[in-house]
């Protein structure tokens, strides 16, 4: 990789502060911060090293953004966005207030960045195939996990991991009712399929023998609208009692740091690795006592 994200390291604390952290930054220095840090990202998403010019307009950074993502509409949308509302704060032609809603939208402008990060890293290694690695996803915002699940559904509506993760993140990152018109949306297509697959019960018999994968389909929801209401349920009671255990980078950095960095022992794990260092680059650690009761979260982790 020729991008290094030592290299960056301090530019994005700076720019992360002052974006996030100083409360008296005005609305348009906070998105001028944005657009400047999302030129980084996009740096990383392209690979492209220190010493190349990176801005939001250049031609040739959007080229190759488009060469690298095969011109996502998911991710052009944002990198647009991000230019509108950063050449609105920049310049002075607009003398307009900037309101909390354009920051907002520059966030999410962001986050669809970051999460664009993940969504290519993912279609190049399948979502699933690697369980430590899911479970090191699942520490980021819920927000950031919802953009990249979402995208993959779009991409393979038959992952059963996708579906089981997607459904439990709408709960998270909104609430009850939009998990449940997502899965009333998708009654028809998801009721058509399994909550196993061959390959899960061939695993089941060859660690446990047949009789234990008979007794395992036999208990099985029929099919994965099913599993998954089952699921929504038991989650939205965990979290009405305890609430979430993490909403954003600052609450969940304590667990990135003791839990979500994999040994760098194949390919896989070494660049999702190096991705989730990045996003959580310049990020504060904030006290969060939630995470010493995350046994109590199993079911949602």
């Amino acid at each position: 990789m020729k991008f290094k994200n030592q290299v960056y390291e301090d530019l994005v604390k700076d720019l992360i502060n002052d974006a996030f952290y100083i409360e008296s930054r005005s609305n348009r220095g906070k998105i001028s911060t944005i657009r400047q840090y999302s030129e980084v990202v996009i740096r990383k998403l392209c690979d492209i090293p220190q010493g190349e010019e990176v801005t939001l307009g250049n031609f040739e950074v959007i080229k190759k953004l488009k060469a690298t993502s095969s011109d996502d509409k998911f991710l052009m949308g944002a990198v647009r966005k991000l230019q509108k509302l950063g050449n609105k704060c920049t310049h002075t032609k607009n003398t307009k207030p900037i309101l909390d809603t354009d920051v907002d939208s520059a966030i999410d402008a962001l986050f669809k960045l970051y999460a664009s990060l993940f969504i290519l890293y993912f279609k190049k290694y399948k979502f699933g195939s690697c369980n430590e690695i899911v479970r090191a996803f699942s520490i980021l915002p819920p927000i950031i996990r919802f953009f990249v699940l979402d995208n993959l559904y779009d991409s393979d509506k038959k992952n059963l991991l996708v579906i089981d993760k997607l459904c439990l993140v709408l709960l998270k990152a909104f609430d009850k009712k939009d998990a449940l018109n997502w899965l009333t949306e998708r009654k028809s297509e998801l009721s058509d399929i399994l909550p196993y697959t061959p390959e899960a019960i061939s695993d089941i018999e060859v660690a446990h023998g047949k009789l234990y994968a008979k007794l395992v389909v036999a208990n099985a929801p029929a099919n994965m609208y099913i599993c998954c209401l089952d699921r929504l349920e038991e989650v939205d009671l965990i979290l009405k009692k305890q609430g979430l255990l993490y909403n954003n980078f600052e609450q969940a950095k304590p667990l990135y740091l003791d839990e979500g960095v994999l040994d760098n022992n194949s390919a896989e794990n070494e660049e999702f690795n190096d991705i989730m260092e990045f996003v959580y680059l310049g990020r504060k650690s904030e006290i969060n006592e939630k995470l010493n009761k995350r046994h109590l979260y199993s079911i949602t982790v």
